[in-house]
C-alpha cells in the first residue's frame, strides 16, 4: 500500500487514540498522539472491562496475551445483591460460556494497564507525545492542522479526536464547521446531551469479602453499585446515584474532591455483601474520582478532514462496559475504511472527498449500534437503581428467572456484529457462535413482515386442514362410521370384531377404541391396495417430523419455546391430525426462528448424550412399531393390538430420547474421556446427522417404492393413492372409504406445510450467512427433492444440510476442520 505520503494526527492518548495509533502503524501508515497528560498511561482511578467485542480486535493487534496476563482472573460469576447484600441471585460458569461461546472472556483491570499494553506493542513510540494539549485544528483544503499550547504545529492528511466527551477536537470540528457549512452542524447540539446518573469510581486494595473472578451488582432505590473483582488484591467498584432528574449541556454538573467525600461517607454503611461495606472499600482506596456520567451519540462525527472516535462521539453509561470497547470498534471501523479508500487511490493524496465519504461510511456502519448499546446500558442501570415499583418487580422477581437462551440472545446480539480489522488475520480461537464477519454475508432478521405473512399462510393451512378433516369427516359420514362402530363392536366391511381390551386400564382403553376402529381399514387396504400404500407412506413421509421435532424439543437453545414440547406435540398429532396441528407447530416455529440470534445460537450445547439418544429412539420408539403394525397376519385381534401400540410411536420417540439419554450420559461419564469442546460439538453434529440420514432413507426408499408400484400395477396410480376420488364432503359408502379420504388430506396438508416450513428454513441460511444458496433455488430443490425421493426425504435433507451450514459458520477457525470420519 502507498501510504507512507498518507499522515494521520491522533488527538489523546485514549484507549481509542493508542488502539488507532497501533491499528495504523500495522497498516504502514504515518501517524502521531498528542496526548494532553505529560505521561501516556496515567492513574486516574479507573477500570476498564474488556469484553469480547473489544478484545476479539485487540487479539488480532497482539495485546491480548499481555492483557490476560495482567488481568489475572476472568470474570467467572455475576452476583445480583440486594440493598442488605444479601444475593438475589447468581449466574457461575461465565469464563467457561464466554470462552466457548465468543472465544473470549470478560476482564477487569486497570485502565492505565491497558494502555501499557497498547503502548508497549507500538514499535515507533517516538510518535507518541505527552504535555501536548491541542488548543486549535484547522480544516485545509489538502491537510489538517494542529496546534499544541506548547506552539507546535502537527500537520496531517487527517485529524482524529480521540481525546474524550470534553473533546477540544469536536470543539474545533464544530467551529470550523460553522464558519464553512453553517447546515452541517447544530452548535445548539451540545445542549442536548442528557446526564441521569453520576458516579464515584475507584480502585481498592486489600479489601476482604470480594471473591476472585465475581462481579456484584447491588441493587438499591435510586443508586447502586457494580464491583468487580481486580488483578492481584485490587477490587474495582462504582457508586452510581440518580440525580433526580435529567440535566443537559451546560447544568451537567463537574464535581470536586471534596463533594466526592461527603457524597461517600452517605453511603459509607451501605452493605455490599452482608459482610462488606462500601466505607471498606472507600477507605481501602487507592484512587477515585467523582464524575457526571452523560449519555449521548453526537449526531456528526465528522466534517471535512477532521474526525472524532470514542466517547468523543458516542458516551456511555459504564454498566455494560461498551465504552472503551465500542471505541476500538469504532477504531477498527475508522482503519477498515480508510485503508480501503487508499487502497483505490494508490500514489495518490486522498481528497477530501474521499475522506469524507470514509468517514461517513464509518459513521453509518456504527452509529445504529452504538445507539442501541447506549439505551440499553441506560435502562439497566434504571433496572439497578430500582427506579419504579414496576422495575424493583423486574429486578427482584423476573431477571433472576430469565431462562439462558435469552441471556445467550442478549450476549449474541453485544457481540456477534462487533466490528474487527478486515486486513489482519484473526488467532484461531474456537467459538461456538460466529461472528458477523464471518459468515458469507451480513445476517439480517426476517422481519416481521414476513413473519406476518407466514404466520397468515400457516393459519390458513390449519383452517383448511380443519375444515378438509373434520368438517368433511363429519359431513361425509366418516365419524358416523367410526361412532357405529364403536357402539356395536363390528366392523361393517367383513364383520370383524373390535377388541375392547388393550392395556387393561378401562379410561385408557375406551380411548383406544375410535383410533383402532379408525386405523384398522387404513392398515388392512379395506379400499383397496392403494389405501395401504397411502398410510404406509404416509407414516413414512411422517417419521423424519417426528424425528426433526423430537431433536428441536431437546435443543437448548428451544427451552422455554412451545417447540420444547415435543410429546405434547405428539400426542396432539394423534388426537387431532398432524394436518392440522402440524400447522400450529409449523407457525410457531417460525415465530420462534425469526430473530438473527435463534440461529447463531441455535447448535450451543446441545447434550451429546441426547444427540446420541435420538436415533435409537427414533428406531425402537417409531419404526418398529410401525413395521409391526403392518406385518401379515390373518390374527386381526393381534393386528388390533399392534395399532392401539403404535399409536404411542410418536410420544414414545421423545420419551426414549429422555431414558436412553440419561444412560449414555452415565456411560460417557464413567468411560469416556473428555473431549474438547470442538470435538464434542462435532460428534453432535455426526449422530444428529445420523438420525437425519436414516430417516430419510426410509423415506426416500418408501416413496421409490410406492412410485414403482404404481406403475408397475394395473389399475393403480398415483392420483388414486394421493388424491381423494370426487369432493372429500361427498358421502362415503363405507367406514374405510372415509378414512381414506381422511388420511389423504391429512397428509396433503402436513407434507405442503412442511415443505413450506422446509423452504423458509433455507431461506433463513440464506439471509444469515450460513449458506450461498438463494431462496429461489432452494424452493427449486425442494420441490425437485419431493418429487424425486418425497417430502419426508426432503425435509431430512434440509435438516442435514441446516445442522451443517451452522456448525460451519460457528467452529469456523483458521485451523483445518476435523475430518468427520475420524469421531463418528
Amino acid at each position: 500500500m502507498a501510504s507512507n505520503n498518507f499522515k494521520v494526527v491522533i488527538v489523546g492518548g485514549s484507549v481509542a487514540g493508542l488502539t488507532l495509533a497501533l491499528m495504523l502503524e500495522q497498516n504502514g501508515i504515518d501517524f502521531v498522539v498528542l496526548e494532553a497528560y505529560p505521561e501516556i498511561a496515567p492513574q486516574v482511578g479507573a477500570s476498564i472491562s474488556i469484553l469480547p467485542n473489544g478484545m476479539r480486535t485487540l487479539d488480532q493487534l497482539g495485546c491480548h496475551d499481555s492483557i490476560m496476563e495482567k488481568a489475572e482472573d476472568p470474570v467467572d460469576k455475576v452476583y445480583f445483591r440486594s440493598s442488605t447484600g444479601q444475593e438475589i441471585s447468581s449466574i457461575g460458569g461465565r469464563k467457561k460460556t464466554f470462552v466457548q461461546q465468543h472465544g473470549y472472556p470478560i476482564v477487569f483491570l486497570d485502565r492505565k494497564m491497558v494502555l501499557e499494553s497498547l503502548y508497549d506493542k507500538i514499535q515507533d513510540k517516538s510518535k507518541i507525545l505527552t504535555s501536548e494539549r491541542v488548543m486549535a485544528v484547522e480544516n485545509n483544503p489538502e491537510s489538517a492542522v494542529v496546534t499544541t499550547k506548547t506552539g507546535k504545529e502537527f500537520t496531517g492528511d487527517i485529524v482524529i479526536g480521540a481525546d474524550g466527551i470534553h473533546s477540544k477536537v469536536r470543539q474545533e470540528m464544530w467551529r470550523d464547521a460553522q464558519k464553512k457549512s453553517p447546515s452541517w452542524i447544530n452548535p445548539a447540539e451540545q445542549q442536548d446531551v442528557p446526564c441521569t446518573f453520576v458516579c464515584i469510581f475507584g480502585i481498592s486494595e486489600g479489601v476482604q469479602g470480594i471473591e476472585k473472578g465475581t462481579l456484584t451488582s447491588v441493587y438499591n432505590e435510586h443508586f447502586s453499585y457494580l464491583v468487580p473483582s481486580g488483578p492481584g488484591d485490587r477490587t474495582y467498584w462504582f457508586l452510581v446515584r440518580n440525580l433526580g432528574k435529567t440535566v443537559y449541556g451546560d447544568d451537567i454538573p463537574r464535581f470536586t474532591k471534596e463533594e466526592e467525600v461527603m457524597f461517600a461517607r452517605e453511603h459509607f454503611d451501605d452493605q455490599i455483601t452482608p459482610t462488606l461495606k462500601f466505607s471498606d472499600l472507600y477507605n481501602n482506596k487507592v484512587s477515585s474520582t467523582y464524575t457526571a456520567l452523560p449519555e449521548y451519540v453526537y449526531k456528526r462525527w465528522y466534517f471535512n478532514r477532521i474526525m472524532t472516535v470514542g466517547d468523543s462521539c458516542h458516551k456511555f453509561e459504564p454498566l455494560t462496559g461498551q465504552g472503551g470497547n465500542s471505541a476500538i470498534e469504532t477504531a477498527a471501523s475508522l482503519i477498515n475504511h480508510l485503508v480501503a479508500a487508499l487502497r483505490e487511490n494508490p500514489n495518490r493524496p486522498l481528497s477530501t472527498a474521499k475522506i469524507t465519504q470514509a468517514f461517513e461510511a464509518t459513521q453509518l456502519q456504527r452509529q445504529d449500534r452504538v445507539w442501541n448499546m447506549v439505551r440499553k446500558a441506560h435502562s439497566r442501570q434504571r433496572v439497578e437503581c430500582l427506579e419504579t415499583p414496576v422495575l424493583k418487580f423486574l429486578a427482584v422477581h423476573v431477571l433472576p428467572r430469565v431462562p439462558e437462551s435469552m441471556i445467550q440472545d442478549q450476549m449474541v446480539a453485544l457481540y456477534a456484529p462487533t466490528v474487527s480489522l478486515d486486513m489482519l488475520p484473526h488467532p484461531p480461537r474456537e467459538h461456538a457462535v460466529p461472528y458477523y464477519d464471518e459468515l458469507l454475508r451480513r445476517p439480517r432478521s426476517r422481519g416481521w413482515v414476513a413473519v406476518s405473512v407466514l404466520s397468515m399462510a400457516y393459519l390458513l393451512l390449519a383452517f383448511g386442514a380443519m375444515r378438509m378433516l373434520f368438517t368433511a369427516g363429519g359431513t361425509n359420514g366418516t365419524f358416523g362410521f367410526v361412532r357405529d362402530t364403536v357402539r356395536t363392536g363390528i366392523f361393517s366391511e367383513g364383520g370383524a370384531l373390535l377388541r375392547h381390551t388393550y392395556t387393561g386400564v378401562s379410561v385408557i382403553d375406551r380411548s383406544l377404541l375410535g383410533i383402532v376402529a379408525v386405523f384398522l381399514p387404513a392398515v388392512t387396504g379395506a379400499s383397496g391396495l392403494e389405501q395401504q400404500l397411502q398410510l404406509i407412506y404416509f407414516l413414512s413421509a411422517m417419521l423424519p417430523i417426528v424425528a426433526l421435532m423430537t431433536i428441536e424439543g431437546f435443543r437448548p437453545r428451544n427451552s422455554w419455546t412451545m417447540l420444547a414440547l415435543p410429546s405434547i406435540w405428539c400426542a396432539l398429532f394423534q388426537i387431532g391430525g398432524i394436518g392440522f396441528i402440524g400447522q400450529l407447530y409449523f407457525l410457531f416455529s417460525i415465530f420462534t426462528t425469526r430473530t438473527i440470534e435463534y440461529f447463531l445460537c441455535q447448535g450451543m450445547g446441545f447434550p451429546l448424550s441426547t444427540a446420541r439418544a435420538t436415533l435409537p429412539a427414533v428406531v425402537i420408539g417409531f419404526i418398529v412399531p410401525t413395521v409391526l403394525m403392518f406385518l401379515p397376519t390373518e390374527d386381526l385381534h393381534a393386528r388390533q393390538g399392534a395399532i392401539a401400540m403404535w399409536q404411542a410411536a410418536p410420544v414414545a420417540v421423545s420419551l426414549l430420547t429422555s431414558f436412553f439419554s440419561l444412560g449414555i450420559g452415565l456411560i460417557q461419564r464413567k468411560f469416556e474421556v473428555d473431549a474438547s469442546a470442538r470435538t464434542g460439538r462435532l460428534r453432535v453434529v455426526v449422530n444428529l446427522q445420523n438420525t437425519y440420514k436414516l430417516t430419510g432413507a426410509i423415506a426416500a426408499a418408501v416413496h421409490v417404492a410406492v412410485m414403482v408400484c404404481s406403475i408397475m400395477t394395473k389399475n393403480l396410480s398415483l392420483a388414486s393413492i394421493f388424491l381423494p376420488k370426487g369432493s372429500s364432503f361427498a358421502p362415503s359408502k363405507t367406514l374405510g372409504d372415509g378414512i381414506f379420504i381422511f388420511f389423504q388430506n391429512d397428509f396433503l396438508f402436513v407434507a405442503f406445510g412442511s415443505l413450506l416450513w422446509g423452504a423458509v428454513t433455507m431461506w433463513d441460511l440464506h439471509r444469515l450467512g450460513l449458506s450461498n444458496m438463494s431462496p429461489f433455488t432452494a424452493v427449486c430443490a425442494i420441490v425437485v427433492a419431493s418429487v424425486a425421493v418425497g417430502p419426508g426425504a426432503a425435509m431430512a435433507a434440509v435438516w442435514y444440510w441446516r445442522e451443517d451450514a451452522m456448525s460451519g459458520a460457528m467452529w469456523k477457525t483458521s485451523q483445518q476442520m476435523m475430518k468427520v470420519s475420524r469421531i463418528s
